[in-house]
């Protein structure tokens, strides 16, 4: 069963509120609140720097985010290592749960369950359930930095790169590409010189 590639996300158009709410940890009281109506409690971030620090600040203070996970994020730097331990994390969290999963190198992932839980809980349940505990947004952070260190507009990078690779032609604005993106019209949206180019606009992360 094929679960879901988080720079997929970009094909239906990324929206960084939605990526930075991550879901609660159910192992932590970090975003619980006292059953008297008071607001969850916030943690107070570093000050951090660069072109990604609002994305850091952001889950860091997300009274969701689990302690390792601010932990990993403190410094101001996802590393390859603090990235892959997360992933990591998250695939024996499934295992454990008897569901085996496949690992891709663009931040996606399959899964397949042994038959001991559902298709219906794997994909609402289990999958989530683990992905709170373990990745919560920090991975997604990793994988946007990783693919768009710089933080440049993300429209112009991905016209620029079907523009390279001669997928539309040389009179294609950022406009018709916002309204194809938000219409999944234009181009091939399924075809691979397509995603590629969505999911690597600037050819620095390497073929999914």
């Amino acid at each position: 069963m094929r679960e879901r590639s988080r720079l997929r996300a970009v094909l239906i158009g990324l929206v960084c509120v939605s990526v930075l709410s991550a879901c609660a940890d159910p192992d932590t009281n970090a975003g619980a609140s006292s059953g008297r109506g008071e607001p969850p409690r916030v943690a107070t971030s570093p000050a951090f720097h660069g072109p990604w620090s609002d994305w850091f600040t952001r889950i860091f203070e997300n009274p969701d985010t689990t302690s390792a996970q601010r932990d990993i994020l403190a410094d101001g730097i996802v590393t390859d290592t603090e990235y892959a331990g997360l992933r990591n994390d998250f695939t024996r969290c499934l295992e454990d749960l008897g569901v085996s999963v496949v690992l891709d190198p663009d931040g996606g992932f399959s899964v397949r369950a042994d038959g001991k839980l559902t298709e219906a809980q794997v994909t609402t349940d289990a999958v989530p359930g683990c992905e709170k505990k373990t990745v919560g947004s920090v991975a997604m952070l990793y994988e946007q930095i990783r693919r768009n260190p710089e933080r440049k507009d993300e429209s112009l990078i991905v016209v620029e790169c079907f523009k390279r690779h001669h997928i539309v032609a040389v009179a294609y604005t950022v406009a018709q590409y916002d309204k194809d993106l938000a219409d999944q019209t234009g181009v091939n949206w399924s075809a691979d010189d397509v995603r590629r180019c969505v999911q690597d606009p600037l050819g620095v992360v390497g073929a999914p």
